[in-house]
């Protein structure tokens, strides 16, 4: 895929007050993309699921769990494509707090080839 190579380049970073941890490199197991008719599409956007702790563990973005936290559609079409060709990502997330529960949102990612 001609626009996956330009990823090994790319990395999306967004803005972020909080201090951003980093995951594992690790591949794709799950992507949700939720769509403003969803009734969760308030809550969240979004969530990915890695291979390393998708028993215990997604990121999300969006919406009121992850206020200021959303991602473009190209990106959500990058980890998408990085989901398809089995590339792998380490996600940069911050910790947020929504009614006494906390939540992992994506402030950025770096997709590569293993």
């Amino acid at each position: 895929m001609r626009g996956l190579s330009l990823v090994l380049a790319l990395t999306c970073a967004f803005a972020a007050v909080a201090h951003a941890d980093t995951t594992a490199t690790t591949s794709v197991s799950q992507l949700m993309v939720l769509e403003p008719g969803d009734s969760s599409y308030k809550l969240f956007h979004g969530a990915v699921w890695l291979e390393n702790d998708k028993a215990s563990t997604n990121y999300r973005w969006g919406g009121l769990q992850c206020k200021g936290r959303d991602l473009s559609d190209s990106s959500v079409q990058l980890l998408f494509a990085a989901f398809r060709s089995e590339y792998t990502v380490k996600l940069e997330f911050v910790i947020t707090e929504y009614k006494d529960k906390q939540y992992r949102c994506v402030t950025g990612f770096t997709v590569s080839k293993s």
